[in-house]
């Protein structure tokens, strides 16, 4: 089978190991062919130039030979840079690990690649942290294909009325609960994008939490452990 050639895609590097002595593997969010596993060949060499850019939250544009399940990488070019600090350095290693969690390999995700972006340059500031994370967890279960509706009662079909309280339940979803964990005007709030205060960043993060587990498989987030330690000392 002939090689083909991906020219100029705009990618962000996931995540990066050294393979062998002078080489990297990466794994590569592209906006038009989705996750891709390169080789990136003699980057690590003293005089490269490349290693220097291949770094995560930088967006670029590669070019790479696509014949296998491992992809060559052929070039890489800087665009632009989201340089991350401190917290927000953590939750950007924590969105890069979603991502790769619930993404399949080369499915394109236009839209997820916008919004990813958007994340990254939100998570550059400290003013709202919590909920840009909640914000982008809701955006790639929908984008993943597990959506489910926050601002309607799954069981009886009516509206969310901001007053009550709502519990999420197992392949049904939001229903109406004395014993809810979660406020109707939380859920509305969610489901408009609404600026979220204390009580229902709280609630929110709670409920994304468990609509993540439901298809994480019991596989742990090592981010999320490392981020937890991350902001007690902080």
């Amino acid at each position: 089978m002939d090689e083909a050639v991906v020219y100029l895609q705009p990618a962000y590097i996931l995540q990066h190991r050294p393979y062998r002595e002078t080489s990297l593997l990466l794994e590569v969010f592209t906006r038009d062919f989705g996750l891709v596993s390169l080789l990136a060949k003699g980057v690590r060499k003293e005089k490269s130039k490349t290693a220097g850019l291949l770094l995560p939250f930088a967006l670029l544009q590669i070019s790479y030979l696509d014949k296998n399940e491992l992809k060559l990488l052929t070039n890489a070019e800087f665009l632009e840079a989201h340089d991350l600090q401190r917290l927000g350095l953590y939750c950007g290693f924590y969105v890069n690990e979603l991502v790769q969690r619930f993404l399949h390999k080369h499915d394109p995700n236009p839209a997820l690649f916008v919004r990813y972006q958007q994340c990254l340059q939100a998570l550059l500031t400290d003013d709202n942290i919590e909920q840009t994370l909640r914000y982008f967890e809701l955006d790639l279960l929908e984008q993943a294909g597990y959506a489910i509706e926050l601002d309607v009662d799954s069981r009886s079909g009516k509206p969310v009325q901001a007053e009550r309280r709502y519990q999420f339940e197992a392949n049904l979803g939001m229903v109406e609960h004395t014993t809810g964990t979660i406020d109707g005007q939380t859920l509305l709030a969610i489901s408009e994008r609404s600026a979220l205060d204390s009580v229902a960043l709280s609630q929110a993060k709670q409920l994304l939490r468990t609509l993540l587990a439901q298809h994480l498989q019991g596989k742990p987030l090592k981010s999320r452990a490392v981020l937890a330690k991350v902001i007690q000392y902080l």
